[in-house]
């Protein structure tokens, strides 16, 4: 269990300021607040990485569009 000290109410608000949208700044201000910093930062770091494995994969998706625009229009003003 977390120190009765932690303050999740100014937590929430650091992680607002950030740049995290409210309702997510203070769930995780929450589960901090019961789970312990270590459990959430693992939880954290996992969804970091699925994040990140979304984006390069939409990336690429979107690199390979742009790769198939680009060649049929060259094609066309050939």
């Amino acid at each position: 269990m977390a120190s009765s000290g932690f303050d999740t109410l100014q937590t929430a608000r650091d992680f607002e300021h950030a740049g995290i949208e409210r309702p997510h700044a203070e769930a995780i201000a929450r589960a901090i607040g019961k789970h312990g910093e270590a459990a959430v930062m693992d939880a954290l770091a996992a969804l970091r990485g699925e994040v990140w494995k979304a984006a390069f994969s939409t990336a690429g998706i979107t690199v390979a569009a742009i790769a198939v625009a680009t060649g049929t229009l060259l094609s066309r003003l050939a």
